[in-house]
């Protein structure tokens, strides 16, 4: 349901995130911290930011109650609202970096930003930094909004949507490159997250990508599907758990028959839940690959729900309250072909997704690639930075020392 120009009501999707984010103190925000060659005067930002905001007016947004449920306008908040509204939707911070590089990093509210698109953000920043001609008028703001998906013809999809498996599963990883072996002896750093209390980063080099790619193509599961199933043992360790709920993040921007219409910036995304036998013994690809099966069960029969504003608030309160250990997963893919023609000025780039409060003990888990290199960032909630540390230990001895000694 639209109101007039600048205004539309969110979709169910966006609706959910918006109330998870107000109602459990920050989940699934968005922070992507990336290195950019080159020093720049704070002057240059600031114009660059304001070139920025001309070219995407997603980012002028506000998010007012209207009508027992929320919207989207442009511009200042109409009102007080409920206690969603009014928030500003992102914040940026630049700073000196090392080795003469710039740091730049990105907080973005999962309402208008989902983990599949933030590269689609960080790029028309990057244009605006390096003068690259694109759109700058100063009428983008009046601009219509992306549309409402809960007004579009839901179509699904064919094969899988689960992110945790699928046809290219056993297909080996090729980049076209060849890496020193040595490279892959050294493993990964497992870091403090960049931006997020409980988070932990850890940062394969190419070649070791390269060999963890085969080495789970080899085995018939996704990089993505293995690294989920060993998070999820950790969790149910950690909880005396039998069962985790994962929670994968699916992609719905090729999934409706007006997929033209869906601009690549903006929170177009399905959860997909299931349940999942964790912490068991026995090989840990066996039970990847029945992981995936479960996972992609349950995106095939996945819908979006089509409910007022009331109801998807009061179901987040229920999860809210939820006692169960759960993992959010998503499998952004590579982020090169976002970035454009800047990718070469980027150094480095790394997405937290934090997990915020409430609920049940969890993390998040997003996998991401920046030039043949994966990056696999990890926040944990409700279990204390301690365990995201042990968590990311076992995520770097999987996909480091197992791929590493074991046959192909």
């Amino acid at each position: 349901m639209n109101g007039g120009e600048g205004e539309r009501r969110l979709s169910a999707a966006e609706a959910r995130f918006a109330y998870t984010h107000a109602l459990m103190r920050g989940s699934g925000r968005l922070t992507t911290s990336f290195t950019v060659r080159g020093t720049f005067a704070p002057e240059r930002v600031e114009r660059a930011v304001r070139r920025w905001l001309g070219r995407l007016p997603l980012l002028s947004l506000r998010i007012d109650g209207a009508d027992g449920g929320l919207c989207f306008r442009q511009g200042a908040p109409l009102g007080r609202g409920d206690e969603v509204a009014g928030e500003r939707l992102w914040r940026l911070r630049a700073a000196p970096g090392p080795a003469g590089t710039t740091l730049f990093r990105l907080t973005v509210h999962p309402a208008i930003c989902d983990g599949y698109s933030v590269g689609r953000l960080v790029r028309p920043l990057l244009d605006a930094l390096f003068d690259t001609p694109g759109p700058d008028a100063a009428d983008r703001a009046a601009e219509a909004l992306p549309p409402d998906t809960d007004d579009l013809t839901y179509e699904g999809g064919g094969g899988c949507g689960c992110g945790a498996c699928g046809a290219g599963a056993a297909v080996p990883y090729r980049d076209g490159r060849r890496h020193a072996r040595g490279d892959g002896r050294t493993p990964g750093a497992v870091a403090a997250g960049p931006a997020t209390p409980g988070a932990v980063t850890l940062a394969l080099t190419p070649y070791q990508s390269r060999r963890l790619r085969e080495w789970c193509g080899a085995g018939r599961v996704t990089v993505g599907g293995f690294l989920t199933t060993v998070v999820a043992d950790a969790l149910a360790r950690e909880t005396g758990r039998p069962e985790v709920t994962v929670v994968t993040a699916m992609s719905l921007r090729r999934r409706y028959a007006e997929r033209t219409l869906i601009a690549e910036p903006g929170c177009v995304l399905g959860l997909v839940r299931a349940r999942l036998s964790a912490g068991a013994a026995g090989d840990p690809l066996d039970r990847a690959r029945a992981d995936a099966a479960v996972l992609c069960s349950a995106a095939r029969a996945w819908r979006p729900e089509r409910r007022a504003h009331t109801g998807i608030r009061h179901a987040v309160e229920r999860e809210a309250r939820a006692r169960g250990p759960e993992v959010r997963v998503v499998d952004a893919g590579s982020v090169d072909t976002a970035l454009g023609p800047h990718a070469a000025r980027v150094t480095g780039l790394c997405t937290v997704a934090a997990r915020g409060a409430g609920g049940g003990p969890g993390g998040s888990l997003y996998l991401s690639s920046f030039k043949g290199a994966l990056t696999v960032a990890l926040a944990s909630r409700g279990l204390g930075e301690g365990w995201a540390a042990r968590a990311g230990r076992e995520l770097s001895e999987a996909a480091l020392l197992r791929p590493a000694f074991a046959p192909l």
